[in-house]
């Protein structure tokens, strides 16, 4: 009988070959491959990311911040937004950034609120262009993701005053310079950055090497002092890596620029070579951090007591000796220190700022292996606040309150002039109290100025004293509307209070200035200016005739052709004499 045979010597092996071979063909019938059977993902779509634990987040919120950040509207609007996502249990906070920057304040009020925030897992998602006071929002997220192109930094602080820059003293520098670079080396130390390349976003003078640890791989950026004790010989000092914002059109964090020093200028000879900030000694103290500043530039060794106030966090930056020597190699020339720090996509991954690119929403729903995805805008009160708040718009509404008042003033009765000066106040305060820009007593300033300047008018013409107190409460009201009541903003002495005062006195100064041009303009050829000359009488001609409404409630009616003395221009409305009798009249012509 003919057939295979198979000799299998080993009982115990013929077992384990016969359960392997079990194994084999129940797999292979229980497994179907990733595309077997499948269809296509829509768009051809990449297999998810594997996503790691600490970043997964089922419901993830992009908060936007697009335009110039602004104190008391920006921000207010951004801590809204998040205060939603926590209550709406997001499990990630996603802030898009892109934005030339903006105030101080509103830059810190945020990077404060996403630290403090119950939500760990944030992100900046820097889409395309995060300058000046966006860059350091990034930095104060948890991790860092951008579009290609992106751009991130040149966060150095300028001041601007109606529009141009201003210097400032030595002593008031250091007050804007000393929370931003606690802020940028808080962030470095939260989230693992750079701590002396985040100093060069807020400051000049910040000249770094990179170099690579040969024992462990690490990388860090060196100063000069660091570099001589190091390496021999002058370090390289030609063509960085990093491109410097000198020369560019100021973004910057407004209220605050250094004063020019030499060399500055583009023109100008290349500045002396600055003494190498000191390296502080080793904390001594191991159950203590080491919560010092350390400086990357000797033009900040001067606010390092300042700086290590607002630190709460200790350094994890090795303190680089002599015994380092031979263990670390020269990667790059990173940064000239002539200008602040500004770095492309590719720098950004470079420097182990970037965590990932992103392009779209469906990217990052797959970056956090989110399930819902929603988006957090400001609301529509937030952007008309915005708006109503920009300069050019103030000093139009102040314009145009003052010239409608004034027609109504000279000629009541015509009711459409008062009827625009009110929505013109209206537009005026209501959105600065909104945002927190104006309080109490300047609406009671403003309202209280009107009411003396028309008792000036109508009741005690010519006594003067009520018109001088109704113009300064009016004046003072509308100034008041424009200093923010924010930290920094509170006195008239204080950089940011002082500031917008001198802001709100020059607007409101130019804005009464071009109202008295248009009053006068007005007042001459106001017969003459269609639309405004229909709403009050015109001269009489020959064929006019002259007819009175009386109220005959005190008296015998008028007749006909009774003759009276006015006692009160008509325009159109006033009162007349008739004998003896005082009755209220109207001018139908003339």
């Amino acid at each position: 009988m003919g057939g295979l045979s198979l000799v299998i010597p080993n009982t115990g092996h013929t077992l384990r070959v016969f359960a392997s071979l079990l194994v084999l063909v129940l797999l292979g019938a229980s497994t179907t491959p990733l595309d077997a059977g499948q269809p296509p993902a829509p768009g051809n779509a990449p297999a998810p990311l594997s996503v790691p634990a600490g970043r997964q987040a089922k419901n993830v919120a992009i908060i936007t911040i697009k335009g110039e950040i602004r104190a008391g509207i920006t921000s207010t609007s951004f801590i809204r937004r998040l205060r939603d996502a926590e209550a709406s249990g997001a499990d990630a906070i996603v802030v898009e950034l892109d934005t030339p920057g903006g105030e101080v304040g509103a830059v810190l009020e945020i990077c404060d609120a996403l630290k403090s925030s119950s939500i760990k897992n944030t992100v900046a998602w820097v889409h395309p262009n995060a300058y000046s006071g966006g860059a350091i929002i990034a930095l104060a997220c948890h991790a860092i993701v951008a579009s290609d192109p992106a751009t991130m930094g040149d966060a150095l602080p300028v001041v601007t005053s109606m529009g141009f820059l201003n210097t400032l003293p030595e002593h008031e520098r250091q007050k804007f310079v000393s929370p931003l670079v606690a802020e940028v080396v808080d962030s470095a130390r939260r989230h693992g950055y750079d701590e002396y390349l985040v100093q060069g976003f807020v400051s000049r003078g910040v000249e770094l090497w990179l170099v690579e640890d040969t024992r462990t791989g690490d990388r860090l950026t060196i100063d000069r002092a660091e570099f001589a004790i190091l390496f021999d010989g002058a370090p390289p000092d030609s063509r960085p890596r990093l491109v410097s914002a000198q020369g560019s059109k100021p973004r910057g964090i407004r209220n605050y620029s250094p004063p020019p020093g030499p060399g500055s200028g583009p023109d100008s000879p290349s500045p002396p070579p600055q003494a190498a900030a000191p390296t502080p000694a080793p904390n001594t103290d191991r159950d203590r951090p080491d919560t010092s500043f350390r400086p990357a530039s000797p033009a900040l060794a001067g606010i390092s007591s300042d700086v290590s106030r607002g630190l709460d966090l200790g350094s994890q930056r090795p303190y680089l000796t002599p015994a380092d020597r031979g263990n670390y190699r020269l990667i790059e020339y990173v940064s000239d220190g002539q200008g602040p720090v500004v770095m492309k996509h590719g720098d950004m991954e470079q420097f182990g700022f970037l965590d990932a690119t992103i392009t779209n929403d469906a990217e990052l729903g797959a970056y956090f292996g989110a399930a819902s995805i929603r988006r957090l805008s400001p609301s529509w009160s937030e952007n008309f606040a915005g708006v109503m708040t920009r300069p050019l718009v103030r000093f139009v509404l102040i314009a145009v309150f003052l010239v409608a008042l004034f027609i109504e003033l000279t000629h009541p009765g015509v009711t459409l002039p008062g009827a625009v000066a009110v929505i013109a106040l209206l537009g005026l305060i209501g959105p600065p109290v909104m945002i927190g820009m104006a309080s109490w007593w300047e609406i009671a300033a403003i309202i209280g100025g009107l009411a003396f300047i028309g008792v000036e008018i109508f009741v005690l013409p010519g006594f003067t004293v009520f018109g001088l107190v109704g113009l300064v409460a009016l004046f003072a009201g509308l100034v008041g509307t424009f200093v923010k009541q924010q930290p920094g903003h509170l006195f008239p002495d204080s950089p940011q209070g002082g500031q917008d005062m001198l802001y709100g006195v020059a607007t409101v100064l130019l804005s009464t200035v071009s109202a008295i041009i248009a009053m006068y303009f007005i007042g001459k050829h106001f017969g003459s200016l269609p639309i405004i000359s229909r709403m009050v009488l015109g001269d009489p001609t020959e064929s006019d005739e002259l007819m009175l409404a009386v109220d005959a409630s005190g008296g015998a009616p008028v007749t006909t052709g009774e003759s009276g003395t006015t006692l009160t221009p008509l325009r159109p409305a006033g009162r007349a004499m008739f004998g003896e009798r005082m009755v209220d009249v109207v001018a139908e012509a003339g």
